[in-house]
């Protein structure tokens, strides 16, 4: 417990809710684009031909009509998959930490990109793990470095190959199968964290690493708290079918399922034909976002800091001058009304007090562009002292 710390994000949200801020630092999602008037009429439908059953207690691996439709979207997505290679969970998060649980020991090394997401870093800390890190480029993960990364003998791989988050940085194909090679070779377990998956605004889809690795301890995760809304909690995992029983047995004695009615809920929303539409409703959206802020961004802020392009997702990247700390522009940016999150949280081995990343699909594009037009007059002000 000595390791589990606040969220720095969840912290700056709390500190920050009760003003007027233009705000990039969250994770959330626009909840303008929920579904609430289809899912209240699933709801109703739930409850009204399956409710008995939809409140009673359920199957740990999760609802089966939902496993089988998980397992119909993975094989769209290149992975080998029945049912039984299919896990649900509370949101992916929680396949992210089965995964730490069941395959980590005191001391056990995690692989990880450097910066990475910080609630992930949060779960294999409450493990005890210690880290290995390779950094990234704008092709993803440096695998140049990772011979001398699993000569370290990590248990572990952990990588988020589209859309990262804290970077929005998509991990190029060849360097997927490096990787999957890499740690296949090495009998190292690979989890991928897939969250923004159908986040994507342009360019075409790449196979996960999970595909590609020849390795019984791969593990993918993916949720529909991108796609849907966060709050029903329903995520999912997948993996080889004895290590789903054998998470499966954790999932037990964790939560003993996830909910019986809200699996039946997003199993009828992509049952009846929900799911694409509205995935394309939040992406339209969120593209024209992004394009909002890497435009304020280079109207703004060229010269004065750099920044990541991401093809999908929900972040920007942004670097500034080595002796520039981000701290002190969120402390100046607060003061005009401005909120993002620093970067030295997302670094799991220390660094990165020049970065920080930048939220684009929570705001309007008119705040967008205000946040980013105030920004610049923070940056500007701060270097002519």
């Amino acid at each position: 417990m000595a390791r589990v710390t606040p969220s720095a994000i969840m912290e700056l949200i709390k500190t920050t809710a009760a003003g007027d801020y233009i705000s990039f630092a969250s994770g959330l999602p626009d909840p303008a684009l929920y579904p609430v008037d289809t899912l209240r009429a699933l709801t109703e439908e739930v409850l009204t031909q399956d409710g008995r059953a939809a409140l009673q207690y359920g199957p740990a691996e999760g609802y089966p009509p939902l496993r089988e439709y998980v397992a119909g979207l993975l094989r769209s997505r290149g992975l080998d998959a029945t049912p039984e290679h299919v896990l649900i969970t509370n949101g992916s998060q929680q396949g992210l930490d089965l995964a730490a649980r069941a395959l980590l020991d005191p001391g056990d090394g995690v692989l990880l990109e450097n910066p990475s997401y910080l609630a992930a870093v949060q779960a294999f800390d409450s493990y005890e793990a210690r880290y290995v890190t390779v950094p990234l480029d704008s092709d993803g993960m440096v695998t140049a470095g990772l011979p001398q990364a699993l000569a370290a003998r990590p248990k572990l791989v952990y990588t988020l190959p589209n859309f990262q988050n804290p970077t929005g940085i998509t991990l190029g194909a060849e360097r997927r199968r490096t990787l999957a090679e890499a740690a296949s070779a090495a009998g190292v377990g690979v989890l991928e964290d897939d969250a923004y998956h159908d986040l994507r605004y342009e360019g075409a889809a790449l196979p996960p690493v999970c595909a590609l690795a020849t390795n019984p301890w791969a593990i993918y995760t993916g949720t529909f708290s991108k796609t849907v809304a966060p709050g029903v909690r329903v995520g999912y995992l997948w993996a080889d079918p004895a290590l789903v029983t054998r998470l499966g047995q954790l999932k037990q004695i964790t939560d003993l399922h996830t909910g019986s009615f809200t699996q039946r809920v997003i199993y009828r929303y992509c049952a009846e034909g929900h799911l694409e539409p509205g995935t394309r409703r939040f992406c339209d959206v969120y593209r024209i976002r992004r394009d909002a802020l890497l435009d304020a961004l280079t109207k703004e802020a060229a010269g004065l800091i750099t920044w990541t392009r991401p093809a999908g997702g929900m972040f920007v990247w942004c670097t500034l001058p080595p002796e520039r700390p981000a701290a002190e522009l969120l402390r100046r940016a607060m003061e005009r009304g401005v909120v993002f999150v620093p970067g030295l949280s997302f670094h799991a081995a220390g660094g990165g007090e020049n970065t920080f990343r930048l939220n684009f699909v929570s705001a309007t594009e008119d705040r967008i562009r205000e946040g980013i037009r105030i920004l610049g007059e923070v940056l500007r002000a701060w270097y002519d002292e």
